[in-house]
């Protein structure tokens, strides 16, 4: 069944700040997996350390890790946002283009047991099938104040060679069953809209530099 989209943001809209907002995109991804995976419903219980941090013992806990932020490369050139002011003398405000990026996370789950493990991994893949896009209440609102009215939560397929090579940085941490998801697109607001001048009148002429012929003067108009 699809996912219900909860009826009310969990926090009041803030200010935009756009230093926040990779912050608010894992925020989202967390409040969406605590509503929806009653395993992992608890204040603790997904985390944003890197599983070279995580001592999961007896407990149910989720590494929601971001490892990669990579430049979305379809958004990158981006035209500004012109708007007309109405105020005399005409004014535009120019809306720079947002910063568009990707993140790539690698969610890891942690129980007591191996086959609640599974259970886990089965309940988060079967949460971002039926969910895979953070719009509306999912979103936090002050992704919705920067510009981001939806980011798509798509699977990554990753080689065993990929999934190694992760692993290799977690300080002799054992591999433990990992998926790949991308958040995209993600837009960082680069800086605030600005006003400038507008043209409303232009003057042009012709000059004609090419030599006349000697028969112009004698030629009828």
């Amino acid at each position: 069944m699809p996912v219900a989209e909860p009826a009310q943001p969990r926090t009041n809209p803030p200010a935009c700040d756009s230093g926040q907002v990779v912050r608010w995109v894992s925020e989202s991804l967390r409040n969406l997996v605590r509503e929806h995976i009653p395993l992992l419903s608890s204040e603790s219980a997904v985390v944003f350390d890197s599983p070279a941090e995580i001592e999961a013992v007896g407990e149910n806990k989720l590494s929601l890790f971001l490892y990669q932020i990579e430049h979305n490369t379809w958004l990158r050139n981006l035209p500004p946002g012109l708007s007309r002011r109405q105020q005399q003398p005409p004014r535009v405000e120019v809306a720079p283009p947002p910063m568009a990026v990707d993140l790539v996370y690698a969610m890891v789950p942690y129980a007591k047991s191996a086959s609640i493990e599974l259970v886990l991994a089965n309940e988060l893949m079967r949460l971002f099938h039926n969910a895979p896009v953070l719009r509306g209440p999912l979103l936090h609102p002050g992704l919705r104040k920067s510009g981001n009215e939806h980011i798509e939560i798509v699977p990554r397929d990753a080689s065993i060679d990929t999934l190694r090579d992760l692993w290799a940085g977690f300080g002799g941490k054992p591999y433990k069953l990992t998926k790949l998801y991308l958040a995209s697109p993600v837009r960082i607001p680069s800086r605030e809209p600005f006003e400038t001048g507008m043209v409303t009148q232009t003057e042009w002429s012709i000059a004609n530099t090419r030599p006349l012929p000697p028969s112009f003067r004698d030629q009828e108009p």
